[in-house]
């Protein structure tokens, strides 16, 4: 049995009476029955004035007083009480602070039940009711209190309550909610006239009607669908519960990305624009799209949109995204006829569309299975004629040769042991995954030049790393040939490293040429991503050539779905060739936006799929010739990997980094000694614009700013040395807006997806979220992002020397991950900012809250007497 109020997925039978039942349940009639209770009813009015260095109010009726201040400022609310009535007589019987410990102090203590205050009509208290606040910390504070009055005549007992809410910040932020800028209209047209310049989806495997009303109505049928959608449906789950097998592999994987594809545009329907202008600039024209810096909508350059003249279904026009430029694009290639319909006050409604080739890439991955001999390699088994000569290496690195686990990999990749059965190299946060297999790749160059090597990664920042520690050893070999990093056309070019250049297919766009299937095949090595392979394969298809590849090397292979790996493992790789899957399923998996499809099984790799199912894979009967995982950490502090390495590792992971001193360095001044993991609790809220799926907090954004100046004035910390990861895209655009106005830009600020792969001396996160307080039940503790293993591991594990985490406590030790890390800080005396531990039980506040509620419900049943 579930508990929805607790959020725990499975309760036992004295769950209902248990102390963490009752007090939630307490807690979440407070909220169900507060909005009852704030406004001034009955002829009560309380109103306030407060001020600040910041500003003023006065007379403020709301239901939240709020007030902006700076760090130890003190801040008067001042609450006067006035009858409005004009025969009836109140009686004030007390006001005070629901929970008392956060810096808030009731100043007036006569009103405390003990002696009750009669008001008269049209009359006032005579004296305000003040509270005080002032708190040194960053954050933002908020308690209720809570008024009682008696209307004398009637019996009838009234209760109001104000939150005071209190935003202590260095400058002056907006706290309200903004406006979303999307229209989410329906943008459509009689005529579409496509661009000449857009590549062309092949119309492959497109979404069946009917199975996308079902993927959409999230897999439930109810009477008004016909007996055909039922059957399908049944079906479809049938398959979905059986999960992935040999059978029904193909039927399976088609319909998790036809699922994907369907939640994927009604998602991108939602940002659709309604009465835009278009600047042209040259050939092109420049949409101000909000929200394209944070990826809502998520936009790709090569990517097409459709733009109609405003509020017409005559005509309307595809367009090629030029260009990105954070709340900016450029899109042009437009049909001719566009120059007729365009000025500079004309108004465009746009249609935001997803490229369906990445998909289209996939199912027919997928669809190629059985007839490219996949089978075994997706579903392998022991070989039973397998006899292990270890190879003699010179090795090019001489760390690796030196390394127990990389030498053994190393060793029985290069001497082939698993057969047709993918390899799996399995590399834990800074153990030197990738060093590894270009050390197998060298070897394997080396070994016999006739070697033809591919090198897939899910990403072009992924397959630019592994490319730029080959070509350090270039100058050792011979081969005119040796390395090519195949790009697509609309990649982003900016990105390109400059050792690269003289290594790629073109340096951007204006000099770009594509590569042919024989140029690819003349290169020892080449290096693409998963989705750019399938244009080799689909030129060898068509001229009926047989597979080249000898070795396909797939780098952060956990980040990438099973069907986009099958794209080269089916299409390049000779079916004797060797396929190595290098990663780690336990950093982060791919990107799927269709949370059902995820969860059903396209969010798992084909690198986890196979460790946790495949019995060859399991390391507690650990079998060298088909896996390794490495276990040497080079990269952090003992203290640093301590938690993930117990977490997700077994224990397993050996501490290997050079101590750097700045690890017992206390970055702020506040103490003398530290350690390297660091938590600075704030009390603050998550913000959003609009209807945007992302997260920013402004008041982390200030004590990220704090750290960032101490490390850089103080500690002398190089700015390339700093990483800020925050799971939200839009708190690292506010970030990144900080440290412009602080010169800071070489700071390195990105999402955990962006850190996968990298370190820093410094790692700053900047969790966010924080929608919580302390008369909050657990059910309302929104995490989102922070409760996923993958992402915990991944931004904790960049850090070298420090980690410093900054979030509100009241949220994040809601989770088992981060409530260690918490509870490590303060056993190390690393914990600054608000503590919680330093303020009331939650027994205690409940304690509060049920007289209230009490009255609430007698209030409810009875009414005034008449």
């Amino acid at each position: 049995m579930a508990c929805k109020i607790c959020s725990e997925k499975s309760v036992g039978a004295a769950h209902e009476i248990s102390v963490k039942h009752l007090n939630n349940l307490a807690f979440q009639e407070y909220w169900s029955n507060k909005s009852k209770l704030v406004g001034n009813r009955k002829g009560i009015i309380v109103s306030c004035d407060v001020q600040s260095s910041f500003g003023s109010f006065k007379n403020c009726v709301a239901a939240k007083v709020k007030i902006s201040a700076k760090p130890n400022e003190m801040v008067t609310f001042k609450f006067t009480i006035l009858n409005e009535s004009k025969k009836e007589e109140i009686e004030v019987i007390s006001a005070g602070i629901l929970h008392t410990k956060y810096k808030f102090c009731l100043i007036n203590q006569d009103l405390d039940g003990s002696n009750p205050q009669i008001l008269l009509p049209k009359n006032k208290l005579l004296q305000n009711l003040n509270v005080t606040f002032g708190s040194p910390n960053i954050g933002q504070y908020e308690t209720p209190i809570v008024f009682h009055f008696l209307k004398r005549n009637t019996n009838e007992k009234i209760t109001i309550i104000r939150d005071m809410v209190v935003f202590v910040e260095q400058n002056k932020a907006v706290h309200e909610k903004m406006i979303s800028p999307y229209a989410c209209k329906e943008v459509k047209a009689n005529v579409l006239l496509r661009s000449p310049g857009a590549e062309k989806s092949k119309g492959l495997f497109l979404v069946p009607k009917n199975n996308k009303t079902i993927y959409l109505s999230g897999l439930q049928v109810n009477e008004r669908h016909d007996e055909q959608t039922k059957i399908l449906t049944s079906d479809i789950r049938k398959v979905f519960e059986t999960g992935v097998t040999q059978e029904n592999y193909e039927k399976f994987f088609h319909n998790l990305l036809w699922y994907e594809e369907s939640v994927v545009r009604v998602n991108v329907k939602k940002y659709n624009m309604s009465g835009v202008n278009l600047r042209q600039v040259g050939k092109v024209y420049e949409l101000r799209v909000p929200g394209l810096a944070e990826k809502r909508p998520s936009l790709m350059i090569g990517d097409s949109m459709f733009v109609r003249p405003h509020d017409t279904e005559e005509v309307m026009f595809e367009a090629l995204i030029i260009e990105i430029n954070e709340e900016k694009a450029l899109i042009g290639k437009f049909d001719p006829s566009f120059s007729s319909f365009y000025s500079n006050v004309a108004k465009f409604d746009i249609r935001f569309f997803t490229s369906r080739l990445p998909l289209e890439r996939m199912h027919v991955a997928v669809h190629n299975t059985t007839g490219q001999g996949l089978v075994q390699r997706i579903f392998p088994n022991i070989r039973s004629d397998m006899q292990y000569t270890k190879p003699t290496l010179e090795f090019y690195n001489t760390l690796v040769s030196e390394n127990h686990e990389q030498r053994i990999a190393v060793e029985h990749i290069v001497a082939g042991t698993s057969g047709t059965a993918p390899y799996l190299l399995h590399g834990p946060p800074g153990t030197g995954k990738t060093v590894t297999i270009v050390e197998a790749i060298l070897q394997l160059v080396n070994k016999n030049p006739r070697n033809r090597i591919l090198v897939c990664t899910d990403s072009n920042m992924a397959a630019d790393h592994v490319a730029t520690m080959l070509i350090k050893y270039s100058h050792l070999f011979a081969q005119e040939k040796l390395l090519l990093r195949a790009n697509s056309k609309f990649r982003v070019w900016e990105t390109l490293p400059e050792c690269l250049k003289e290594y790629s297919n073109g340096t951007n766009r204006d000099d770009f040429k594509p590569v042919s299937i024989e140029e690819f095949m003349s290169y020892n090595i080449v290096i693409t991503t998963l989705s750019h392979s399938a244009k080799f394969g689909r030129q060898l298809s068509t001229r009926k050539k047989q597979r080249p590849v000898t070795h396909l090397f797939i780098d952060e292979a956990a980040q990438a779905s099973e069907p986009a790996c099958l794209i080269p493992a089916g299409g390049l790789l000779a079916p004797s060739g060797q396929l190595v899957l290098a990663g780690d399923p336990h950093q982060l998996g791919p990107v799927i936006i269709s949370h059902a499809a995820r969860d059903i099984g396209l969010g798992i790799s084909l690198m986890e799929r196979l460790k946790n199912t495949c019995p060859i894979y399991n390391m507690e009967n650990y079998n060298p010739n088909y896996t390794v995982m490495l276990r040497n950490n080079f990269r952090s502090d003992k203290e640093i990997i301590d938690i993930p390495d117990k977490l997700f590792y077994k224990g397993q992971l050996r501490a290997l980094a050079k101590k750097d001193n700045l690890s017992n360095v206390d970055i702020l001044g506040e103490r003398s000694h530290s350690h390297a993991t660091v938590f600075y609790g704030i009390l603050s809220k998550e913000q959003k614009n609009g209807k945007s799926p992302s997260f920013f907090n402004n008041m982390e954004c200030e004590i990220v700013k704090l750290y960032v100046q101490a490390l850089v004035k103080k500690h002398k910390v190089l700015l390339e040395d700093i990483g800020i990861v925050t799971p939200y895209i839009r708190q690292v655009y506010t970030i990144n807006k900080m440290l412009r106005e602080l010169r800071y830009e070489k700071i390195e600020v990105g999402t955990v997806e962006a850190f996968q792969g990298k370190e820093k001396r410094v790692i700053i996160i900047s969790t966010v979220r924080a929608n919580c307080s302390l008369l909050d039940y657990d059910a309302k503790f929104q995490l989102g992002f922070l409760v996923d293993d993958k992402r915990f591991n991944v931004a904790i594990t960049r850090a070298k020397a420090k980690v410093i985490v900054i979030g509100n406590p009241l949220c994040l030790e809601k989770d088992v991950k981060w409530r260690a890390y918490i509870q490590k800080c303060r056993d190390l005396g690393t914990y600054h900012g608000f503590d919680i531990e330093q303020f009331e039980n939650r027994n205690d506040i409940v304690s509060n809250i049920r007289p209230l509620l009490a009255q609430v419900k007698i209030s409810e049943q009875s009414g005034p007497k008449k």
